[in-house]
């Protein structure tokens, strides 16, 4: 072989040696392709593997405080609010009706209107007279009478004169006295259906 020849083949086996024993010092770098953490390989094999760290807190707790005087008290520990709830007691409202009992007391006098209102009827239609007291019937409207229903006994209750068959009108009045004690009833002849009666009691 010719010497020229033999020494040009021995230069490239030895550049391809030396390129071999070079490659296996250089760093070498992997990047994930799918966007992870990125981790260095050196030349000495070692990986260094990416940190993460995650903190996490929480602020702004609430607290609530109860009071004595009924106020609940809730605030926040960052102090940015505060809100208060004030419970007032409600005023008692009392109610308080006094019914007293009514009782007609007896009157000296009493005076009666007949056809009060313009309508068939007595006023008032019931009422308490003293012994010996006097009833006064004074007409408010034409064609009425007074005529007693009952009496007690001995008592001398007469009515209008004429009875049932006589009535009047306005301008009209009759008085009675009354001195027997008892329960007393009277009638509009012409109207008692319509409901004109009336009554009293002497005591």
């Amino acid at each position: 072989m010719d010497r020229r020849v033999f020494l040009r083949r021995a230069a490239v086996l030895g550049a391809v040696g030396l390129a071999g024993c070079a490659s296996d010092d250089d760093e070498t770098t992997d990047t994930p392709g799918d966007g992870g953490a990125q981790g260095t390989t050196e030349g000495d094999g070692t990986m260094d593997d990416p940190t993460t760290t995650s903190e996490m807190g929480t602020e702004g707790t609430g607290t609530t405080e109860p009071t004595t005087d009924g106020t609940a008290t809730e605030s926040m520990d960052d102090g940015t609010e505060t809100s208060e709830a004030t419970a007032e007691p409600t005023a008692e409202q009392t109610d308080e009706a006094t019914t007293a009992p009514t009782e007609s007391e007896p009157q000296e006098s009493v005076t009666v209107a007949v056809g009060v209102d313009g309508r068939s009827r007595f006023g008032p239609e019931t009422f308490t007279l003293a012994q010996g007291g006097t009833v006064t019937w004074e007409w408010n409207q034409p064609g009425h009478n007074v005529v007693p229903d009952s009496q007690p006994s001995g008592a001398s209750f007469e009515g209008t004169p004429g009875g049932e068959s006589e009535t009047y009108g306005p301008d009209y009045s009759h008085e009675e006295t009354f001195d027997t004690a008892g329960e007393y009833e009277y009638v509009c002849s012409v109207h008692e259906e319509f409901g004109m009666v009336g009554s009293f009691t002497v005591e």
